[in-house]
């Protein structure tokens, strides 16, 4: 899996596929998949998700 980051303006919406859109943080991870949990371990230790 990778994983980007960018700038953005302007407001973020679901739609179609999308049902929501939630900003997740380390204190999240029990709410995601496993394989998830091991990319929040590895952008944690890179210090880029708190």
């Amino acid at each position: 899996m990778t994983c980007y980051t960018a700038g953005y303006r302007g407001t973020l919406a679901a739609s179609s596929e999308i049902d929501e859109i939630v900003w997740l943080g380390y204190a999240d991870r029990g709410r995601v998949s496993p394989v998830d949990q091991l990319i929040f371990d590895q952008l944690r230790a890179a210090g880029q998700l708190r």
